[in-house]
């Protein structure tokens, strides 16, 4: 049965303990777990972990111990951890600058290598920076973490340990929750998400704070941040409801902007707080009563296409209901007599695009007649077109010189090569473009195997590209990946192979959540293309056939036409 993609996932499974002799000390990786109200600007109602103080006369063993557990406390500034620290290293000691996630199912292990020095043994399965960023590893990944001891008045106390906490993968996920972060494209026309993991703990808090310092460094340049970053913003008034529901005071900050921006940074505050699964309810308030504000225009969420497409024996056609007798329609009249390839459609049903010639050229119309057919692109094998709202076709050649081409739908007048200097000599196997025309996927290989980066387009305020940010590596699961194209705002579907056996897979991976594997495929499936919205798949295989999921596994479609594709 093909998983619901909302739910939380494990990063990965459990490895065997590196034994470290008997110098080791093993630590229990639980403790009790309760729910109750937390004092000051905690969220209502947030679980809560508790935090035990060293024991008197504890070995350095226990110390240490003490102190990674001491990490789910974070009340009073983490204090209750800071206790297990020298007083000169209490106050140095930065809780917040991220945190190491470490296998639940293995014990931890302290090594003691003698005089002062101890060696903290963790099973690593992710790592989140200060930001909130998670970065999921291939692990589990052994790691040292190098502590010093001294004695403080008869007790042992750690006098060195990197900034940070440590926390089991069951105590982040009970104590933390992904989050998205919106931020506008560079016409203030979409929300663009910048997904985050925040402490439950705090909640409405840390999420305003983290919109007010802007967005993660890969998207930095693409998109602009319409709520102000002042203190009247950071410390909103959060309060709950007498239903209970969580409600945040529209900041007077944002109250006293100009109608378009206090528009837009109204859209970014709703859309952000909602995203965190304890303030999905949320209401904005006013004076005490909630503000529904009348005469602003909102900029919403851009979600993918829902209407599936395919190459038919000639031209683009509509994947409608099969059961049908109804012969397909085709959708662009300018490419219906012409036998093509990977055929993409604007959402807003206009601007179209296709590979002709095996993969050689790239044609440009529309299904309207408002865009002469044109042939955008030639000299090359190119890789599938991708197609934003901006008015742009996608594409690259397969053996990339370090661009990527926006061919414009207003003509060649406005054709753009995009530098993105980090492909230069890699083979693009997919790009992919954001429903926000701001996000961009691209999976390339070299010698050493296939890599699937995230960057952002660089636009003016017209929508014409500049450029590209540097781009994160995105963890995918898999290995020798070719298909990678957008499934949700922060989720991909994949094809590529199992690492383990190197059969054939597909897989959704959701930056939030983690991977979630598809039903068994065909082994001779070149094709995947999804979306959340109605929770569809198709895939095509090299015979020419296509297949449609049916929640449980994949029901051959009779019909002939190849390159699914959605819009």
């Amino acid at each position: 049965m093909i998983p619901d993609r909302r739910s939380v996932l494990r990063a990965a499974g459990a490895v065997t303990v590196l034994g470290l002799g008997a110098a080791c000390a093993r630590i229990p990786t639980t403790s009790p777990i309760d729910s109750r109200p937390l004092a000051g600007r905690a969220q209502p109602g947030a679980p809560y972990v508790q935090a035990l103080p060293p024991p008197e006369d504890a070995t350095a063993e226990q110390v240490v111990s003490g102190f990674v557990q001491a990490g789910v406390g974070s009340e009073e500034n983490f204090g209750v951890a800071r206790s297990y620290l020298t007083e000169e290293l209490s106050g140095a000691w930065n809780p917040t600058a991220g945190i190491t996630i470490y296998s639940s199912s293995q014990e931890l292990q302290v090594k003691d290598t003698g005089s002062s020095e101890m060696v903290l043994v963790l099973q690593v399965l992710a790592l989140v920076d200060g930001g909130g960023t998670r970065s999921l590893l291939s692990g589990p990944v052994a790691r040292d973490i190098e502590l010093t001891m001294a004695q403080v008045d008869g007790q042992w106390r750690i006098s060195a340990v990197p900034d940070g906490i440590f926390l089991s993968e069951a105590a982040f996920e009970t104590l933390y929750s992904p989050a998205r972060l919106y931020f506008l494209d560079a016409r203030t026309r979409h929300l663009v998400p910048d997904h985050r993991w925040f402490s439950l703990q705090r909640g409405a808090s840390a999420v305003l704070e983290a919109l007010a310092d802007g967005p993660a460094a890969f998207l930095r340049r693409a998109v602009h941040n319409a709520v102000p970053d002042v203190l009247g913003v950071v410390d909103a008034e959060v309060t709950s409801g007498a239903d209970g529901t969580p409600e945040v005071t529209v900041p007077e900050a944002i109250l006293n902007l100009a109608a378009q921006p206090r528009a837009a940074a109204l859209a970014q505050l709703e859309s952000s707080l909602r995203s965190m699964r304890t303030l999905s309810g949320i209401r904005l308030v006013r004076d005490g009563q909630e503000y529904t504000p009348e005469d602003e225009d909102a900029i919403e969420r851009a979600l993918p296409g829902h209407r599936a497409i395919a190459a038919g024996p000639t031209g683009v056609i509509l994947l409608a209901d099969p059961t049908t007798d109804a012969p397909a329609d085709q959708l662009v009249p300018d490419l219906a007599e012409l036998a093509l390839t990977s055929p993409a459609i604007a959402q807003d049903g206009v601007l179209a695009a296709a590979l002709v010639d095996g993969a050689s050229k790239v044609l440009i119309a529309s299904t309207d007649g408002s865009v002469p057919l044109r042939e955008a692109a030639t000299g090359g094998l190119f890789i599938p077109p991708r197609i934003d709202d901006a008015g742009y076709v996608w594409t690259s050649t397969a053996r990339s010189a370090g661009v990527l081409l926006a061919l414009a739908g207003r003509g060649p007048t406005d054709d753009a090569k995009v530098d993105a200097p980090w492909l230069v000599g890699r083979e693009v196997r997919a790009l992919d473009i954001a429903a926000d025309a701001t996000r961009m996927l691209v999976l390339s290989a070299d010698a050493a195997g296939a890599r699937l980066d995230l960057c952002a387009v660089v636009r003016d305020e017209h929508g014409a590209p500049t450029s590209l940010t540097e781009p994160v590596q995105v963890r995918t699961f898999l290995s020798e990946e070719t298909q990678a194209s957008w499934y949700d705002e922060t989720a991909v579907i994949m094809l590529g192979s199992d690492p383990g056996t190197d059969e054939l897979r597909g897989q959704l991976v959701d930056f939030e959540a983690g991977r979630e594997p598809l039903p068994a495929l065909r082994a001779d499936t070149e094709r995947i293309a999804g979306t959340v919205i109605g929770e569809t798949i198709w895939i095509g295989a090299a015979d020419g056939s296509l297949q449609r999921s049916d929640g449980s596994g994949w029901v051959t479609v009779d019909l002939d036409a190849h390159d699914p594709w959605f819009y």
